[in-house]
């Protein structure tokens, strides 16, 4: 029986505890052994990949390696933990700091290990890190989110902790201690909170309870909500600390923020386990949060839906991570709970208390895969909303007929410059290449187009709208397949731009309807959602950037600011000079019967007469 203290307003209220130490086993449950019903995980020493779990040297060495063979992988000592070891952090981009086609590229922040008994987190980060270097010249989704965001990771945030869960990777404390549920295991491989004012013995059992939860300790909400979801008590599982941001690590956290332009911030996940939900706060700012719902089920669906979706009601938080994030950079921020969703008993074990913190090594990898899809699918929705980038149109002998292309003016406009345009004829064939801002599809190991993971998409849509003598509105709509985004460089006609599947080419045959002779109008609408259904800025005059926790400059077709997209309607092959972002509709007057047009006034008279003879008033 060991003797604790318990903090009230600065006085200590002594009072004695318990603590039986246990052991992990696979099968054997007698005395203080506690079975999983599989191996207990052991961390192993190797710089590769391996199924399973890497010590923290390990890792780190491995993560460092990658700099040293990649131009696109920088690293940063961020701080220092409370036993002074480096915490470091990792940023992934190319050198110049602007996207491929000039503008300030954008930033997105991700971390793990901030409780160190989460041990799948630092090796899902690290899988997602090591599939970045493994596919940095892909020509697809990968190289272009290193070539248009600034990514920075942090494997492992609470160093201390983390190395003390290893240290003892099969042997933890429970404690009866009056905060706790019962058997509460601490300390050894279940350790939570950092090591402050806590020694690396496992035998020495007066401070196994002390410590800080790093996810208390950040403000807007720190110390608000104890003592429900946080506690003032130093032994508590939830301690805040003695003030906001009083921890070392929470103020290396806020160092990798500066890492990337503060104002170029636009998405921050901080990765725990378990119980698979992305849990986010809400704020008083109702486009950002629409926008946060939005993005959290896109990367939900990449992996068949198996994820929740858990929103924090407004002005109300207990001092996380994705609270600070939220309120001070005002974007979406999630703290991501990956699997399993109840426990060990998801893979088939006993169900022992807190085992849900205990993965099975052979659900490494595959967790390893589905966070990396996941995290794909985050980044690439916020580095930047789809646009059209270029078109061009081509007869049957490779003539061009018409072609233009959106070109940068400054960071805040693009301007459309037409270099062809030539009738076209009813009847002949002709190709139509389109190319994006993005890259729109994904591609398998076999380059065979595909989405990010198992989410759907919804195909393509291209339209030719014209306006002919006297009020005739014609359309033709081109058949297109997901076999028609482009896999092969070398751009208009038959190949992607910048990445693979950023371009597609179709070929038709222009609708005999369509004569030259009577058209005013000819103009394209262009209906095209990129890897997370986002829709098109419909306005790629005005480049669309974050601001404010939304979309600036991301329009709808009617030329509104807007933060889903719409469809694209500002292509104009005969312009007419109406408004340029909103197709132009012409109606016929209304006609008599004898095919004249109808005077309103005459109209109106005719109207008032059958309403007095319904009446009685005419006879």
């Amino acid at each position: 029986m060991k003797k604790l203290s318990l903090t009230f307003y600065g006085f200590l209220i002594a009072f004695s505890v318990s603590a039986t130490e246990l052991t992990y086993t696979e099968l054997d449950a007698n005395g203080n052994n506690r079975a999983l019903g599989y191996p207990v995980p052991i961390p192993v020493d190797s710089q590769l990949p391996v199924a399973g779990f890497r010590t923290y040297s390990s890792l780190l060495a491995r993560l460092q390696d990658l700099e040293t063979m990649s131009a696109n992988i920088s690293s940063q000592v961020i701080g220092t933990t409370r036993n002074n070891r480096q915490i470091w952090s990792f940023i992934y981009s190319d050198s110049d700091n602007l996207t491929i086609d000039g503008y300030p590229e954008p930033g997105t922040l991700q971390q793990a290990g901030i409780h160190a008994r989460e041990w799948s987190t630092p090796e899902a980060l690290a899988g997602v890190m090591e599939n970045f270097f493994n596919h940095q010249n892909d020509h697809s989704l990968y190289q272009y989110l290193l070539e248009n965001t600034n990514m920075v990771f942090t494997p492992v945030l609470n160093v201390d902790g983390f190395l003390q869960t290893q240290r003892y990777a099969d042997k933890a404390i429970f404690s009866t201690y009056v905060g706790d549920s019962t058997q509460t295991p601490r300390d050894g491989r279940m350790r939570r909170k950092n090591m402050f004012n806590v020694d690396e013995l496992l035998s020495t059992t007066d401070d196994y309870l002390l410590g800080v939860d790093l996810n208390r300790n950040n403000l807007p909400y720190w110390s608000t909500s104890a003592p429900i979801s946080s506690s003032s008590n130093n032994q508590s599982l939830i301690y805040h600390g003695a003030s906001a941001a009083s921890e070392p690590e929470i103020q290396a956290m806020q160092n990798a923020a500066t890492l990337v332009p503060t104002s170029r911030i636009r998405l921050y996940i901080d990765t725990h386990s378990f119980s698979q939900i992305y849990f986010t706060p809400m704020t008083d700012n109702d486009r950002r949060n629409t926008i946060t719902e939005a993005l959290a089920y896109a990367m939900i669906s990449v992996n068949n839906n198996k994820y929740r979706y858990g929103p924090f009601i407004p002005g109300e938080g207990m001092g996380s991570t994705d609270e600070y994030f939220a309120k001070t950079y005002q974007i979406p921020s999630y703290t991501l709970e990956t699997e399993p969703l109840n426990g060990g008993s998801d893979y088939g074990g006993f169900g022992v208390t807190h085992d849900g913190f205990i993965l099975p090594e052979a659900e490494v990898n595959r967790l390893k895969t589905e966070i990396t899809q996941a995290t794909l699918a985050g980044y690439y929705r916020q580095s930047r909303p789809p646009a059209v980038n270029a078109i061009s149109i081509t007869d049957a002998n490779g003539q061009i007929i018409f072609a233009g292309h959106w070109s940068r003016v400054n960071d805040q406009q693009r301007e459309w410059n037409e270099t062809a345009n030539s009738a076209m004829i009813p009847g002949n064939q002709y190709q139509i290449w389109v190319s994006f801002n993005k890259p729109m599809r994904a591609i398998d190991s076999n380059n065979q187009i595909k989405g990010i993971g198992t989410e759907n998409i919804h195909l393509p849509s291209i339209k030719l709208m014209g306006k002919a003598l006297p009020y005739k509105i014609i359309t033709q709509t081109l058949t297109i397949s997901e076999n028609d985004w482009l896999i092969n460089s070398g751009g208009s006609p038959t190949g992607y731009e910048n990445y693979i599947a950023d371009a597609l080419s179709v070929n038709f045959t222009l609708d005999s309807q369509l004569d030259p002779t009577q058209l005013t109008f000819l103009g394209l609408e262009i209906d095209a959602q990129d890897l997370t259904s986002q829709y098109l800025d419909a306005n790629p005059a005005t480049v669309a950037q974050w601001k404010d926790g939304a979309w600036f400059q991301f329009e709808s077709h009617d030329n509104q600011d807007h933060d889903f997209g719409d469809v694209d309607k500002s292509i104009r092959i005969i312009d007419d000079g109406s408004p340029k972002f909103n197709t132009p509709v012409t109606t016929p007057p209304q006609q008599s019967s004898g095919g004249g047009i109808m005077n309103p006034l005459w109209f109106l008279l005719l109207i008032l007469l059958k309403r007095f003879k319904r009446s009685g008033a005419l006879k």
